[in-house]
């Protein structure tokens, strides 16, 4: 990488290929944040009503979570009271994320720890499209030695049923070429969670 003599920031930039190609467990944008250095996962969460989309509170630098900056096409993104991002955009809409940790620009002042920058993807001349689908269940996970060692007598399973299935997908194209284009996504999650 060359060195960067016209700012002092210590960034990492996601580019969309990156995004749609990282390994990330539930394919939530925010688990981008810990791949930057300096970051943690805060040890608690919000209320599942409270934090509907289950973003990560991430912790830049040691300041708290909710000193984080988020930026979603230039506009606010944060949520006044709690702290978290508003909108927890699906991958497939992203074209490139920043993640700033340190001496970010003056025009970031409501930030104290971190900005997260997202520049989202607009249509093209070409019809685009993607679709996705990613499914876990209990088929297979490995069972805990510690608590699963014997079938269940109710239902003669060691491991509970459980379900978790994400799928969508993204199109994008001319509406007037040269001039006007569209861009949509949707993602969706159907989840049953089993206890022992």
């Amino acid at each position: 990488q060359t060195l960067k003599t016209d700012r002092a920031d210590v960034a990492v930039v996601f580019e969309q290929r990156q995004i749609e190609e990282l390994p990330i467990l539930d394919r939530n944008f925010t688990k981008f944040i810990l791949l930057t250095p300096g970051t943690q996962q805060q040890s608690w969460n919000h209320a599942a009503s409270e934090n509907p989309q289950g973003s990560a509170q991430t912790v830049v630098n040691g300041q708290t979570f909710s000193g984080t900056g988020y930026q979603l096409d230039g506009t606010e993104n944060r949520d006044p009271i709690l702290g978290i991002i508003v909108t927890n955009p699906t991958l497939e809409s992203i074209g490139e994320s920043k993640i700033t940790s340190q001496n970010y620009d003056a025009e970031f002042g409501q930030a104290i720890a971190g900005v997260v920058l997202v520049s989202t993807k607009s249509g093209t001349n070409d019809l685009h499209g993607a679709a996705f689908t990613f499914r876990q269940s209990d088929a297979l996970q490995a069972r805990n030695p510690l608590f699963q060692f014997q079938r269940n007598q109710t239902t003669g399973k060691f491991i509970p049923d459980t379900l978790r299935n994400q799928f969508g997908g993204a199109v994008g194209g001319p509406v007037i070429k040269n001039r006007i284009f569209f861009f949509g996504d949707y993602e969706g999650v159907r989840s049953s969670v089993g206890g022992s």
